[in-house]
């Protein structure tokens, strides 16, 4: 057995991801998924979560975020509905995201800060507690987002600042790579730096895949891709010196193969990384 613990993302209503997924877990070439809830109508979702129940893989599960639209720091930004709309759609997100973590026995809900307008920062610090008073979980954890992505800013880029967003209330956080590597591509700052950072915080879940060289944007990139440039040897010496962490693998390619092989990939560099 491997002396890490890996896990692949899957979305709830994607069956066929969760079908590779279940092979690859019976294969022991990974050891969670990662599930993400998004906003179902009430028969497809149980349905959906009923299908990964089944699978009986141990989850993890990632609340709805802006792109589902559960935007918690701005509910309103970017989004024409109604704002009674938006509240309606965000209280079905999260009474689904936390009736699958109950099912499905997960001990950590991922959770996005979100969005906001800029010049609206300070207005993002002080709604994201409202929502957090309709929605607290102990089981949530806070995720780092890129500065920006798409024009817009994100709220939570880095140690310091999620800190700062949780406000002691949200206690553990999930460290996701790219999205560091691309504030500090943004910024300026040194990733070794920023990473070691989060040494401040209790970090719970560890995010992986890969950027473009000095890349902002966040892409999902396979490990391996020929142009990528995050810091893979800092990750990996963060990943030894934290092997009881989990590390989810994300990839937004329509084929679902692309996570057969970069287990693969991720035991390799696991190994190529062994000695630093």
């Amino acid at each position: 057995m491997a002396d890490y613990n890996l896990g692949c993302t899957v979305r709830l209503d994607d069956e066929t991801t969760l079908a590779l997924l279940a092979g690859l877990y019976e294969e022991r070439a990974i050891d969670h998924i990662q599930v993400q809830a998004i906003p179902l109508p009430r028969p497809a979702f149980k349905d959906h979560l009923a299908a990964v129940a089944a699978a009986g893989i141990p989850s993890i599960i990632h609340a709805p975020h802006h792109s589902h639209g559960v935007n918690p720091c701005a509910p309103a930004a970017y989004d024409d509905r109604p704002l009674t709309e938006i509240r309606k759609h965000i209280e079905q997100a999260m009474t689904q995201t936390f009736e699958a973590a109950d099912t499905l026995g997960a001990e950590t809900i991922v959770l996005h800060a979100g969005r906001y307008l800029p010049g609206e920062h300070a207005a993002a610090l002080n709604e994201f507690p409202r929502f957090l008073d309709r929605y607290f979980d102990p089981r949530l954890t806070l995720e780092n987002l890129p500065a920006v992505y798409a024009g817009y800013p994100l709220l939570g880029n880095d140690a310091r600042e999620l800190a700062a967003v949780a406000g002691g209330r949200i206690t553990r956080f999930c460290l996701d790579f790219p999205h560091l590597a691309c504030t500090t591509n943004h910024r300026g700052l040194s990733f070794a730096e920023e990473l070691e950072r989060f040494e401040s915080l209790d970090v719970t879940l560890h995010h992986l895949s890969n950027i473009r060289r000095g890349s902002i944007t966040d892409e999902h990139l396979e490990l391996d891709h020929p142009n990528g440039g995050l810091d893979l040897v800092a990750v990996f010496a963060r990943l030894r010196q934290h092997k009881t962490i989990p590390t989810t693998l994300e990839y937004k390619q329509d084929s679902p193969a692309v996570y057969a092989r970069q287990v693969r990939v991720f035991a390799g560099l696991w190994e190529d990384h062994a000695g630093e």
